[in-house]
């Protein structure tokens, strides 16, 4: 991070909380990382940093400490705190506390960090009242001290609408985000509100609705009443690719598509979208920081009518943007 003496604390330590941990400590800056706070007990978090069934064993020691753990040899605070109210952010003078429960999305309870004493709030999904800023695409308002980064598919397409809307004009769109199972599905059938959410996730191929559309449109306006989602789930623990369908104003081509990917990844949007040629599988896009990577060899078009595949993975993709969001 720019900022060497940032002091960050993590407030929920699931899949997307341990992942930023682990990208900071691969980046060299976990030093930055004062205290995290989680329900589970200290000696199971301790368990799942070491051992993490996508990403392997962790590259350094974790040793417990009376306050907390140490992490080749940086104590990391640990707090069993439920009352978000009570975490000690000014005691201990965090900057910037990343919300990564995914529970606490409203500005009604995501200023309760602010009330604890941190200057700013990242959240790791969409907010139901505060708008999504997604990097390269809408991050110009940062005024706020609570920052929604919108989430994983989010940030896939977001910026591709935003390049095919520069170059051809986005008519509508429609997108199938095709995506590993995650700790929100059941590995046995079980009642469930989302009656497909509620069978096994490893049995299945399971589709359901995916509530990304007014976010889409908050960002875009002018495509209000233009854009469906959906997501389809399958039995895979990490990974996913998009099927983005767009109708266009110009009429196009498949080099041409992906030409304005390619100097959109050189431009703007480095490091955030990208595209390969490569006949590549689900697989290979593990530990990948990229929101989007194109698959050049499947972007069809069809007069008005463009088809683009964006894999990405839907954990280290995203706590890359996390980490491009604490420094920018």
């Amino acid at each position: 991070m720019h900022n060497t003496s940032t002091r960050l604390a993590i407030n929920g330590m699931g899949r997307i909380g341990r992942t930023l941990f682990r990208l900071l400590h691969q980046r060299g800056e976990l030093h930055k990382v004062i205290a995290v706070n989680d329900v589970m007990p200290k000696a199971n978090l301790i368990y799942l940093l070491k051992f993490d069934s996508i990403r392997g064993t962790f590259p350094s020691e974790i040793i417990s400490t009376s306050n907390g753990f140490t992490v080749a040899g940086h104590e990391v605070i640990y707090l069993n705190q439920s009352d978000m109210r009570a975490l000690p952010w000014k005691k201990h003078a965090i900057d910037i506390a990343v919300e990564a429960t995914g529970l606490f999305t409203e500005s009604s309870e995501a200023v309760h960090h602010i009330e604890a004493g941190a200057k700013r709030v990242l959240l790791t999904t969409f907010s139901k009242d505060l708008p999504t800023t997604v990097l390269g695409v809408s991050q110009r308002n940062t005024a706020t001290k609570i920052i929604s980064p919108g989430d994983c598919t989010i940030n896939c397409v977001a910026p591709l609408i935003y390049l095919m809307d520069k170059d051809f004009g986005v008519e509508s769109v429609h997108v199938n985000v095709i995506q590993g199972y995650t700790t929100r599905q059941e590995l046995l059938d079980k009642p469930y509100k989302g009656l497909r959410r509620g069978r096994a996730a490893g049995q299945s191929i399971i589709p359901f609705e995916v509530n990304i559309k007014p976010v889409l449109e908050n960002i875009f306006p002018t495509l209000i009443g233009k854009i469906e989602s959906m997501s389809t789930r399958v039995p895979v623990p990490c990974g996913a690719i998009a099927d983005i369908s767009m109708v266009v104003k110009k009429t196009t081509t498949t080099e041409q598509v992906n030409q304005t990917v390619q100097d959109g990844s050189r431009g703007d949007l480095k490091n955030i979208v990208s595209i390969t040629f490569d006949p590549i599988v689900s697989a290979d896009i593990v530990n990948r920081p990229y929101s989007s990577m194109i698959d050049g060899q499947l972007t069809k078009v069809t007069g008005n009518h463009l088809r683009l595949m964006a894999w990405f993975d839907n954990e280290w993709g995203y706590a890359s943007r996390l980490y491009d969001w604490l420094n920018f």
